[in-house]
C-alpha cells in the first residue's frame, strides 16, 4: 500500500512539473512569437528608408600664386581654398520613400557648406536639405521644406559632376529655397512642377520675400533629357529699395549618343529691374552665362572630361562692378577644364582637373587682383554610398 502510495505522490508531481514546465514552453514561445512581430515590424518599417555616407577631400594648387595674399580661390562653387590639403564635404544622407509619404535629409560640414552660407544665413549652412513630403494623387506629390534649387546642372559636391568644379555661371546661380514644391510625375518622358517659398541666395544672401519657381523635364528618347528651369521674384533684401525682380532662366540639354559618351549644354539668361549702372539705374540689366561639356568612360574604371564656359554680366547686377580698360562694366569671364578620373571602387574616386580661367582684358579680378587669368591643378578624391 505504501509503494502505491508512493508512486500516486510521484505521479502526481510528475505531472504538476509538467504542466510547469509546458505552461513555461508556451510562455516562452509566445514570448518568441511576440519578438518575431516586433522585428518584423521594425524591418518593415527600414526597407522603407535609405542611408548615405558622402565624404570628398581635395587640393587646388595655384599655378604662379607667389603674389597672392589670400588663400580663398574667387568664384568657387567648391574646392575653395587654394594651395592646401582641405575636406570639401562630409555629408550623412538619410531618405524615406513609401507609397503617401517620403522624406530626405542630408547634413553636411566642410569648406563648401560654409562658402556657399552668406553670414546671415549661417544657421543653415549645415543643412543641404531638410524636407518630407505626402502623394495626393497617383502622379502628383506636395513637399515642404528646404530644397535644392533645380536652377543648374552642378553641384557643390564634386561627386555629382563630371568635373570636381563648378563654373563661375554655377556660383552665381539662384540658392536653394525654403518652401512648398509641387511635382507632377506625368510620365517617364515628361515631369516637372512648381516651387514657392523664400531664397537662400549666394549673390543676395538670405532673402525673406516669396519667390516662384519653375522645373520641366521632358525626355523624347533615352538618350535625349530636355530640362527648363526658371526663378521669379524680388531680389532686394527686405526693408530696401529700389526692389529688383529678377526673372532666371536655365536651359540644360543633355545626350548620349553613344555608350559611355556624354555630352552636355547649358545657357542661362538673366534680367533684373532697376539694375544696370549709372546713370540708367531704372533700366533692367541682364546676364548670360553658358557651359559645353563631354564626359567619356572607358574600361569602366576610367573617364576623361573637358568642359567650356562663360559669363557675361555687363552691368554686374549679379557679381560687382570692376574697372575694365578706363571703364566701369560687370564681370566677364570665359574658361575651359579636363580632367581625369578613376574608380578604384565602385563607391569611390580619384580625379585630377587642369582648370584655365580669363577675364575680360585688363580687369584683374584672380589672385588678389594681380591678374586676369588664374590656372589651377585641382586634385579630389571622395567616396559616397
Amino acid at each position: 500500500m505504501q509503494n502505491i502510495f508512493n508512486w500516486q505522490k510521484t505521479a502526481l508531481l510528475s505531472g504538476l512539473l509538467l504542466m510547469a514546465f509546458s505552461g513555461q514552453l508556451y510562455a516562452q514561445s509566445k514570448a518568441d512569437s511576440l519578438t518575431e512581430e516586433l522585428k518584423n515590424e521594425i524591418f518593415g518599417r527600414l526597407k522603407h528608408f535609405t542611408f548615405g555616407f558622402y565624404i570628398d577631400a581635395y587640393y587646388n594648387g595655384t599655378i604662379n600664386s607667389q603674389n597672392d595674399t589670400s588663400n580663398v580661390v574667387p568664384f568657387a562653387g567648391n574646392c575653395p581654398v587654394q594651395n592646401q590639403i582641405r575636406m570639401n564635404v562630409a555629408a550623412i544622407e538619410i531618405g524615406y520613400t513609401s507609397e503617401k509619404v517620403r522624406g530626405k535629409l542630408a547634413i553636411q560640414y566642410g569648406d563648401a557648406p560654409n562658402l556657399l552660407a552668406a553670414p546671415e544665413a549661417q544657421f543653415i549652412k549645415n543643412i543641404r536639405q531638410a524636407n518630407f513630403g505626402f502623394r495626393l494623387g497617383k502622379k502628383l506629390w506636395l513637399d515642404f521644406g528646404y530644397f535644392l534649387n533645380p536652377v543648374g546642372i552642378e553641384s557643390s559636391w564634386p561627386v555629382l559632376n563630371y568635373l570636381s568644379s563648378v563654373s563661375v555661371g554655377g556660383y552665381y546661380e539662384v540658392g536653394s529655397v525654403l518652401g512648398i514644391k509641387l511635382t507632377w510625375n506625368y510620365s517617364d518622358k515628361f515631369w516637372g512642377g512648381i516651387m514657392v517659398g523664400n531664397p537662400y541666395s549666394l549673390a543676395y544672401s538670405k532673402n525673406n520675400r516669396m519667390a516662384g519657381l519653375t522645373f520641366i523635364y521632358y525626355k523624347p528618347v533615352p538618350e535625349l533629357t530636355l530640362n527648363y528651369n526658371n526663378f521669379y521674384g524680388n531680389a532686394a533684401l527686405t526693408g530696401t529699395s529700389p526692389e529688383h525682380f529678377l526673372f532666371y532662366n536655365n536651359l540644360i540639354i543633355q545626350y548620349n549618343p553613344l555608350e559611355g559618351l556624354g555630352l552636355t549644354g547649358q545657357v542661362d539668361f538673366a534680367a533684373q529691374t532697376n539694375s544696370q549702372m549709372e546713370p540708367n539705374t531704372d533700366k533692367t540689366a541682364t546676364m548670360f552665362s553658358g557651359l559645353l561639356q563631354a564626359k567619356y568612360t572607358f574600361a569602366k574604371k576610367f573617364y576623361v572630361a573637358g568642359r567650356y564656359e562663360f559669363f557675361n554680366d555687363y552691368d554686374g547686377f549679379m557679381s560687382q562692378v570692376y574697372h575694365y580698360n578706363s571703364k566701369w562694366r560687370g564681370l566677364m569671364t570665359q574658361g575651359f577644364s579636363v580632367g581625369f578620373e578613376y574608380k578604384p571602387v565602385k563607391i569611390g574616386y580619384i580625379r585630377m582637373e587642369y582648370r584655365h580661367l580669363f577675364a575680360a582684358d585688363g580687369n584683374y579680378v584672380f589672385k588678389s587682383g594681380e591678374s586676369d587669368q588664374l590656372q589651377s591643378v585641382i586634385f579630389t578624391t571622395g567616396v559616397r554610398f
